[in-house]
């Protein structure tokens, strides 16, 4: 009995140094290969047998041969990559928007804002100029038509984001779908045994973190082997299988915004960080903020400049006035902008018509109020104000069957003008303004002032020379609005840019940081995970003496039978 149980021992000493041998080479071979998680092997004597009064060991045998992994470092890695990767993608959101917005370039809003309003100012000094007129139309051609190029730019940018968010969610799903393939894989491999299917787990490993690029992740793994994937609470891999992810767009209070949910179910994800996140925060916050600001602005640069226009006098005024925004209920009151679908609001106020026969007549000047303070009636309405300037000896007033007003003389020398608008209500109907348009989009200068230059109005009370138009119409560049938190056109723009460009800032910043936390967790990992060939070299040779050690011994022992065989 002691010596086969001496040779067993021999037999489990190269048994054991062999597979330490191969789990060493592996090592060494997968020294450069990425993602390759080093293999350690555990040893443990495999029991004693009694001697007597005592007991003997019956050799060395193998207690596990596990990946050297840290959960807590993967797992730490893995966020760091999510923040990383959602940091890149914002970084170059941002840069391509600061690219479109081209400020201090000379060919920007600022530059195009400041000679529109220089050129107002300049008219301001001589009115009666054509030159300086000609001047006005031509920078608020060539204003109207930047801000409509940046709004498009805005559009493609958009359509970019949005493209490259499908693009991210499809990579995600494919890693999804590839997850559940090893997952299935390493279930069939192991199937219980306590093993390890290493190669099948790096490749797990590698899928997870290559996921947590566009997902910020955590993992769960089950008894099985196979893991859950959450993105925060939501499990988007559950019990081993893909729930998918898909892009679903909504409308809320009137805008539109996109988000990602499960395709199993629809659940909306709360995505936190990753590149998915960056791309959803920058198309429903980031642009779409960027966007409605520049609507604002234009569409108060619209209304106010129309607001100054239209209660001003050319030097050849009119004889009709067709409105520039149509009015969908021509019985609802002015105020109502859900049944008007007007842009801008009417307020309770009055304004003054006057109307002069042409050859030398007077003016007749007649006061028209629009009623919008809620008390004592119905309120004004587009139908109610066309009755009430049709009441006005020499002037026709309609509206036709797509809700425009036009109002116009009843000869064709007759001449038109209006003043002393406190209601707002002609450029709110876009009559006798200068722009076009509601917003960014469609902003344009009206084709009549565009066409001649001599529609421009410049004037206030009906004084040859008088330049309170223009003056009124420079000083919006400067002008608090309600209508814009109490900032001027020009302060709004501003302080638009300067927070697109304090946030690019932050997120560079935030970029850099991500990036030193992900290296120093990679290097934590290295040290874990990574295959040293210094130490892996000196495993080998302690392996390879073992072996020897365990040979020599089995010469000895075979030695000792062939003896004890001779004796009999």
């Amino acid at each position: 009995m002691g010596l086969t149980n001496s040779l067993n021992i021999g037999r489990t000493g190269l048994l054991t140094h062999q597979t330490g041998i191969e789990v060493t080479g592996n090592n060494l071979a997968n020294v450069a290969t990425p993602g390759f998680k080093r293999q350690g092997m555990e040893l443990g004597a495999t029991g004693d047998r009694r001697a007597g009064h005592s007991f003997v060991g019956q050799g060395v045998g193998i207690n596990a041969i596990t990946r050297q992994v840290s959960e807590a470092v993967e797992s730490r890695l893995r966020s760091a990559i999510s923040g990383q990767g959602g940091s890149a993608v914002l970084q170059g959101r941002l840069e391509q928007l600061e690219a479109l917005q081209n400020e201090l370039s000379g060919n920007d809003l600022s530059t195009a804002l400041d000679g529109y309003f220089d050129a107002w100012s300049q008219l301001a000094t001589n009115p009666q100029d054509p030159a300086l007129r000609g001047l006005v139309v031509s920078e608020g051609v060539s204003l109207a038509g930047f801000v409509k190029d940046l709004r498009a730019g805005y559009g493609d940018l958009e359509t970019e984001s949005i493209g490259l968010l499908g693009e991210g969610i499809d990579a995600a799903n494919n890693l999804l779908t590839q997850i559940e393939d090893v997952n299935q894989a390493i279930q069939s491999q192991e199937g219980g045994s306590g093993g390890e299917a290493s190669s099948l787990r790096d490749r797990r490993d590698g899928l997870l973190a290559e996921l947590a690029k566009y997902v910020e992740i955590s993992v769960n793994e089950l008894p099985s082997g196979e893991v859950d994937v959450f993105v925060g609470t939501l499990p988007v891999i559950l019990d081993g299988k893909s729930r998918g992810l898909e892009l679903r767009k909504r409308t809320v209070d009137g805008v539109d915004i996109s988000e990602i949910v499960t395709a199993s179910d629809q659940t909306v994800i709360n995505l936190t960080s990753g590149e998915l996140a960056s791309h959803l925060a920058f198309a429903n916050g980031g642009l779409s903020d960027a966007t409605q600001g520049l609507d604002d602005l234009a569409s108060q640069l619209i209304y106010q400049t129309n607001r100054i226009h239209s209660q001003s006098q050319a030097l050849n005024p009119a004889n009709t006035y067709v409105g520039s925004y149509a009015v969908a209920d021509a019985d609802a009151v002015l105020t109502d902008l859900d049944a008007t679908e007007l842009p801008f609001a009417a307020h309770h106020g009055s304004f003054q018509v006057h109307l002069s026969a042409g050859n030398g007549s007077p003016r007749q000047t007649t006061a028209i109020a629009i009623d919008l303070d809620g008390l004592g009636g119905p309120g004004t309405t587009l139908n109610g104000l066309a009755a009430q300037l049709n009441a006005v000896n020499g002037i026709a007033a309609t509206v036709d069957a797509t809700g425009r007003l036009t109002v116009a003389g009843d000869t064709p020398s007759a001449a038109i003008s209006f003043s002393d608008d406190s209601s707002g209500v002609l450029a709110a109907l876009g009559i006798g303004g200068f722009f076009l348009g509601k917003n960014a989009a469609d902003m344009a200068v009206v084709d009549v002032v565009a066409n001649d230059p001599t529609r421009l109005a410049a004037a206030r009370g009906y004084l040859s020379g008088d330049n309170r138009g223009a003056l009124a119409a420079s000083n919006l560049r400067d002008v608090s609005l309600a209508e814009l938190s109490g900032r001027s056109v020009t302060q709004t723009w501003t302080d638009r840019v300067a927070r697109d460009a304090a946030e690019l800032s932050r997120v560079r910043d935030g970029r850099a940081s991500a990036a030193t936390v992900a290296d120093n967790l990679r290097a934590q990992q290295q040290a874990v995970s990574g295959v040293n060939a210094d130490e892996e070299t000196i495993n080998l040779l302690q392996y390879q003496r073992a072996y020897q050690a365990s040979a020599r011994y089995l010469t000895v022992v075979d030695e000792m039978l062939q003896t004890l065989l001779r004796v009999i």
